[in-house]
């Protein structure tokens, strides 16, 4: 169903985007590493940054391992800035771990708009290290064009073997204008599952539906109140050389979900996602992303009518109106261009650590949504454009784009917050 996406003024995705290159020459490599200093931690325990890291004290040093330590560090997302160096000892080398935290807990206003239900504005809380678990965990409520409360909390990344877990919970009180009816939905899921490499991670789904109808022929269920149970699996692979602030590598995801388990539904639902980020040069970039998403069954069968996708707008085809294709199949593809036009910087005032920084934009997107084979290509619809990335304290990026593609539209703007392909999987309209 179709999400809305939140801007989180001073709390979502409290992430860091300044990891800096250790400060070493390759003479050090081999040597043993005497001691890790960790400096600036307040919140956060130092065992938990020491077990992050590759380096241990005793093993041998490298920079290569140094580099991967600044990679992970950041996968922790508890930290504004991470800068190490190293230095030789009396008997090895002498590794200097410099951090900033970011502050634990965060009341935040929070506010969104979509072209459904115009502006609903709230509050919530951020905690980027909630109960010192290192958990992250964001919670907001808000009225207005529609009653919505979210809760969404996570693990870090840990090191291989072990566990992993991610919770996701909705509730919505709206009109949902794309099906024409009243809505009335409880949406959780639940995955868990081990941390097999530095980059590897298989885990279980289990998500559950409840949504409530005001109109009859939107839910399975005669009673107009569908509930629908869920299990998967899901498998993420993360080669990205930053999480925050990504210039290379790749993100792939490939998940599965059988839907109804003898209760609302009987359909299966897979999805592959894929995001590449390619430097081409100093402040220049590409990013490239493709979501296909395939659903069994027939809409208004085995699959409700609210779940099926409508695309066009902000986080899926730009240049496009909201719901200028819809079936029960997507296929949504990017390609995005990047100039860095002021540069990310870590910025500190007064204990509260923040960053800024400006992107100017150049992208294609193209897709279709489609019920049945011969849908596909008579409902593949592109769009091109440009735009401006603020990248701003805790709200990771607000994106500003105008577009071109739907005849006799002319030129479109569109307004959305975080990365597109990460919009675009949480079906926010």
């Amino acid at each position: 169903m179709a999400r809305t996406f939140r801007l989180l003024l001073f709390g979502f995705l409290a992430s860091p985007l300044f990891a800096q290159p250790p400060l070493t020459n390759g003479s050090l490599d081999g040597k043993p590493v005497e001691q890790i200093l960790v400096l600036g931690l307040k919140s956060v325990a130092l065992s938990d940054v020491l077990h992050q890291m590759k380096s241990k004290v005793g093993n041998p040093y490298s920079d290569s391992k140094i580099a991967k330590d600044i990679e992970l560090l950041d996968r922790m997302s508890l930290f504004s800035k991470i800068s190490i160096d190293a230095q030789p000892g009396a008997s090895g080398v002498i590794i200097r771990v410099e951090l900033k935290e970011t502050q634990p807990y965060l009341p935040y206003p929070s506010f969104g708009v979509t072209a459904e239900q115009g502006l609903t504005v709230g509050g919530g809380l951020k905690s980027t290290n909630f109960l010192g678990s290192g958990a992250n965990l964001s919670t907001a409520v808000r009225f207005g064009g529609a009653t919505e409360f979210d809760v969404v909390a996570s693990s870090p990344w840990r090191p291989p073997k072990s566990w992993w877990w991610k919770v996701d919970y909705f509730l919505r009180d709206r009109d949902n204008q794309l099906d024409d009816f009243h809505e009335d939905s409880n949406d959780v899921e639940l995955q868990v599952g081990r941390q097999v490499t530095d980059r590897l991670r298989l885990g279980a789904r289990f998500h559950y539906m409840s949504l409530k109808s005001d109109k009859p022929g939107i839910t399975l269920s005669p009673d107009n109140h569908d509930n629908t149970p869920g299990v998967g699996l899901v498998a993420e692979y993360d080669t990205r050389d930053s999480w925050s602030s990504t210039k290379r590598g790749w993100w792939s995801s490939a998940d599965v979900l059988k839907n109804g388990l003898g209760a609302d539904g009987d359909y299966w639902t897979v999805n592959f996602d894929v995001r590449r980020y390619q430097s081409l040069a100093e402040r220049h970039g590409l990013a490239i992303f493709s979501l296909i998403t395939v659903q069994s069954g027939t809409v208004g069968q085995e699959i409700p009518v609210h779940e099926d996708f409508h695309i066009g707008g902000t986080n899926s085809m730009r240049g496009w109106e909201v719901d200028a294709r819809h079936g029960k199949n997507q296929w949504l593809n990017t390609i995005e261009y990047r100039y860095e036009l002021v540069k990310v910087h870590d910025i500190s005032i007064k204990g509260f650590n923040f960053y800024a920084g400006v992107e100017v934009a150049a992208f294609v997107d193209a897709g279709s949504a489609w019920n049945i084979g011969e849908e596909f290509s008579r409902n593949f619809i592109g769009g091109s454009g440009f735009g401006l990335r603020f990248k701003i304290p805790y709200v990771n990026v607000v994106r500003i784009d105008f577009g071109f593609g739907q005849p006799d539209q002319g030129l479109m703007p569109h307004i959305g917050i975080m990365e597109k392909a990460v919009s675009q999987r949480r079906r926010i309209r």
